[in-house]
Order: structure tokens, then sequence, then C-alpha cells
């Protein structure tokens, strides 16, 4: 739901950050601040800071930050929306009933979503009734109890060309159906059928909790065993992980989420108690679903089908989970069984020692790649070692790369002297490939130094909202910005002074990038200077400093000059003696 400006700006004027905070971390008076010990890091002395105005968090240990919004989106692992009516609904403020997003197309999102609720219940009262008997047989027979079906609201889709509309054109326009991919367009152009007919029928529901989607699994053996939803305005697969809004809770609890192929894989573990599971709907792992995942996870454990086009995509996923900083174990299950056989036969017991003894990825491939090639032979050992350096070369720290050199090594029977080099050389081939041109890459020196305190002291008078600095700014030119650390800050709070908004860490942060949003916390949550400092006094500091840089040179100048370039440089002295003078006037 989309909420207008001026509602998030109430909440937000609204919400105490430290009472909603220390409702879920210990704080502490400190100074200005109240300090904590993080909950998005472990730590054993308190590093997180809050400060009550501006209202912001920061922590100096993993440097995460920002608004009470961002903290209610870090801590429950929600988007923005649900963070604002958290929020709202916390402190009193009246929440909208629908959002203000009232556009075309939030109006046809609105109602695709709710024709799509309706047709999950259509489908859930067919498989508890007579045209369902073929699914909730099927299911049934398989184990599945009541309860579960319930659970993932499975349904049925009876083998009719019109079921699902005839119950629903009267409320919902075909077309909109057609759209939502529930029915199909006749090939003479005259009219619709269902998309989904003979099926049991699995709806997919976003993080959120809202129907999206379908996935419907044939009964009677044709072709394709598993039919889905196309992508609509609601529904992308590269964005949607089957039971990722059940998970939710247990992902949290677990610090991890157990990634499956199929609808009954997840079912079945549902059943058995192992509640952290997620799958993807019939594609392929995708960088948005390891996004996704990222929100709700520390890391990553997958079982997918051991077959070989199972373990192909179990290399794939975790290669996208890999470049995405997820730590990833792959579970191994005897041959012929996936999650939902063998949890069945053995257990939820025995399947949770399967994922605490799953290997970490590396070691799980070096296995498969020893098992896939002919180490015996030279070629093979070449092959085997050239399968792997893609995924070694992708570790960032040398030191973990080196910690698998060894098992690299030992699992082929490589000469080690000769895998180094060729890991050293996949190494520096993988850097050159992705490294940037050197003038994009390197910052001025002074930029990468710390602040000045001339700086630092206007920065935290700004966010503090001290008299006097629209004129502090006013007085800056770009030329007294350049090299300093801030310049990126310092020239977004001119742009929003000149435009006659309010420069605030909402409206700041809106403007600049990841490294000055961190900056202004860190010092938002120290607080300005407690001298008499003022704004004034620190533009004149900043525009006093190139002149000092350039009254160094001269003195470097001095002891190597004579004649008319000694006085020269006397004369340049002099003035800007007097400029700098004419500052502080």
């Amino acid at each position: 739901m989309a909420f207008p400006d001026s509602f998030v700006e109430e909440v937000r004027r609204t919400a105490d950050i430290v009472r909603y905070i220390s409702e879920h971390v210990p704080l502490r008076k400190t100074g200005a601040s109240w300090k904590g010990l993080c909950p998005f890091h472990h730590e054993k002395t308190p590093s997180f800071n809050v400060r009550q105005e501006p209202p912001l968090f920061h922590c100096f240990g993993c440097g995460e930050g920002g608004d009470v919004f961002k903290f209610v989106m870090l801590h429950e692992r929600v988007g923005f929306p649900e963070a604002v009516e958290t929020v709202a609904r916390r402190f009193g403020v009246p929440v909208p009933e629908r959002g203000f997003d009232a556009g075309p197309d939030r109006k046809h999102r609105d109602e695709m979503l709710a024709l799509l609720e309706a047709a999950a219940a259509h489908f859930s009262r067919n498989f508890w009734s007579a045209p369902g008997a073929r699914a909730r047989d099927y299911l049934l027979g398989r184990g599945f109890k009541k309860e579960t079906l319930e659970r993932i609201r499975a349904g049925a889709a009876p083998d009719s060309w019109d079921d699902l509309l005839g119950a629903l054109r009267k409320k919902f326009a075909p077309a909109l159906m057609l759209s939502a991919g529930l029915v199909l367009e006749r090939q003479d152009g005259k009219g619709h059928y269902d998309r989904f007919r003979g099926r049991a029928v699995f709806p997919i529901l976003n993080e959120g909790g809202k129907v999206v989607a379908f996935g419907a699994r044939s009964l009677d053996g044709s072709e394709p065993k598993y039919l889905n939803s196309p992508e609509t305005p609601v529904y992308q697969k590269s964005r949607t992980l089957y039971g990722l809004s059940w998970a939710k809770d247990a992902v949290r609890r677990e610090g991890r989420v157990v990634l499956m192929e199929g609808y009954l894989d997840v079912a079945r573990a549902i059943e058995s108690g192992v509640t952290e599971v997620a799958a993807t709907c019939g594609t392929a792992l995708t960088t948005s679903h390891a996004r996704l995942l990222r929100r709700f996870a520390d890391r990553v454990v997958m079982n997918f089908d051991q077959d070989e086009a199972g373990q192909k995509a179990s290399r794939r996923s975790a290669e996208v989970l890999v470049e995405e900083a997820l730590p990833v174990r792959v579970v191994e299950l005897p041959a012929g069984e996936d999650p939902d056989t063998y949890l069945q036969k053995a257990g939820a017991d025995a399947y949770r020692k399967r994922l605490a003894e799953a290997p970490v990825y590396m070691e799980w491939l070096i296995r498969r790649a020893a098992v896939e090639h002919d180490t015996g032979t030279p070629q093979g050992k070449a092959e085997y070692l050239n399968a792997l350096l893609p995924a070694v070369v992708r570790i960032e720290s040398a030191v973990e790369r080196a910690a698998w050199l060894p098992l690299i090594v030992s699992s082929a029977g490589l000469d080690e002297r000769a895998a180094e080099q060729e890991l050293r050389r996949a190494v520096a081939s993988r850097r050159s490939s992705v490294s940037l041109p050197a003038a994009a890459s390197e910052a001025p020196a002074e930029a990468r130094a710390g602040l000045l305190p001339a700086e630092k002291w206007l920065l935290a008078l700004m966010l503090e909202g001290r008299e006097g600095v629209g004129g502090a700014l006013d007085a800056l030119q770009d030329a007294d910005l350049q090299g300093l650390r801030s310049e990126e800050v310092l020239r977004a709070a001119k742009g929003l002074a000149a435009a006659g908004r309010a420069v605030a860490p909402e409206t700041l942060g809106d403007a600049v990038g990841e490294e000055s949003r961190r900056m202004l916390r860190e010092i938002a949550v120290d607080g300005p200077p407690t001298t008499g400092v003022t704004p004034a006094d620190c533009a004149r500091e900043l525009k006093c400093r190139p002149l000092k840089a350039r009254m160094a040179e001269i003195q470097r100048d001095l002891g190597r000059a004579s004649g008319p370039d000694l006085e020269a440089l006397l004369a340049e002295k002099l003035q800007l003696k007097r400029q700098m003078a004419a500052l502080w006037a």
C-alpha cells in the first residue's frame, strides 16, 4: 500500500524513536544519546546509539542506521509501507484504509489482488467439496494431513472449461481475469476459458501474504506436470518465493532459510515442523530472489532434488547467493530422495540432522567435482580444477581462498604449486575484468581522510536545525567544498536551502549516497559541539581552508625564491592574510 508524503511525515513527527526502539532493545541514557547492544550484529560492548533529536539511530559497529521506519524495516524484515503502518499503529496515528496512489495502475493492481483472492477461495471450496474429489484424494493419498492442506490453502480446478470463469464473471470482468492469468482467450476470439483445468491448485503468496499467482499440478499425467501463472502486474517469478510468507517468523528464529524446489516439498516440511522453508516458483533462482532472502535470513541451506537437473540448479543457485554475500550450505539426501519423500520416511529429526550436517557450498562443490571428473588422468585433473576455479575466485577473502586450496588439492591428487599458480592466474584475470579505470576508482586523498572539525561541526549544527545554518551554506561557494569528505552532503544541503526546503536528516538522506548517509548518522548521534561554535564560524573556517593551503605552498617556495619572484610571493602572502582577516572581521 502506498501512502501520501503528508501521512508519512505525520507518522514521523508523532513517533518517539527512543520509546519505540527501547521496546525492542534495552537502552540507557548517555549524554544526549541512548546506547545499547546492536540488534543487527553480535557485540559485547554497546555501539548502538539512538538520538531523540534528530530522531535517528546508528551503530558504530556494523554501520546500520536511519530513522524509525528504517529500524522497523531491518528489525521486522518488512518493506517501507509496512514499516510506516507499524509505526503509525504503535503511536495511534489513523492509517488510511486504502493507499493514496490511486492512479489507474494502482487501481488495476488492487482489483487484480481482489480477483486472485476470490479465485483462491473458489479453488479451496472446490477442494473440500465434490468438484475437488480427485485432487483431494491425490494429496490425502500422499499422506498430507487436512490441517496442512488447509494451511497452504490447497485448491482444485475441475476438468471444466469455465468453472472459475462462470463462478467469478458476475463480479470480475473476463478482461481482468485474462490479465491476471486465470483465463485464456479462445482462438476464434469469441470468449475465454479457464487456464487451470483438472489440476490440484496451490496459491502462491507474496511475502506480505497476498495471493498473487497459482501453481497447478496435473492429476491425469498430462503435460506440463506443473502449470504456473504467467507474470502479471502483481506477480514476477524472479521476485517471488513460494512459502516465504508462512516461513518469515521461523526464518527469523532459526536465522536461516531452507530453499527447496517444489510446492509439495514445502508442504511436507511445514507438516513435519520444519517451517523455515521456501521454494522457487518453477524458475531459476535470481539475484532478486537472493536479495529478498537476505531481508529475512542470515544464511541459506539449499535442498534441491538429487538428480542431475537438481544438482545443476543447486550449483547455479549457490553462485547467485554467494554473489549476494549469503553463506550457503547444501543438503545431501540419499539417492532418489527429495525433501518430500525423505521427510515422510525418515521424519523431522533425521532431516534436521541433515540440515545441521550440510556442508558449506565450496566443500560440496569440491566433492561433486571430484566425482564428476576422472581425476586419475592429467586431463581429468585439469577439468576438475577448471570446474572449481570460477567459484573459488568469487571468494573475496584471499585467506579463505587459500584455506580451500588444500582440500581442492587433496581431493584430486593435484600438484599444490601448480594449483596455486592456476588460482593466482584466475584471480588476476577476474580482477582485471571487473576493475574500474584508475581515474574513476581513486578518490582524492583529502576526501578519503577524516572530516575536518569545521565540517563535522557544521553538519552537526545543521542536523540539529541551529539558527544561521542557511546563511552559512549560502556563504560557501563550490570552490570551498572541493575535496571535502562532506562535499556531497553540503552541496545537497545548499540545493535544499536554495529551493526553500528543510535541511533535515530525512531530506538529506534522500539526496545523497549510502556512505554520506552513514556519515550523517554518525554525526547526528554524536551531537553538536558543546562550545560556542556557530554555523558562520564553520563556514569561515572552511572558506579559509584553500587560503591556508596556498599560504603553506608560498611558505615552502619562499626559501628558494629571489628577486621579483620573492616579491610576488610576499605580496600574495600579504593579500591572503588580508582575505582571511576579512572573513573573520
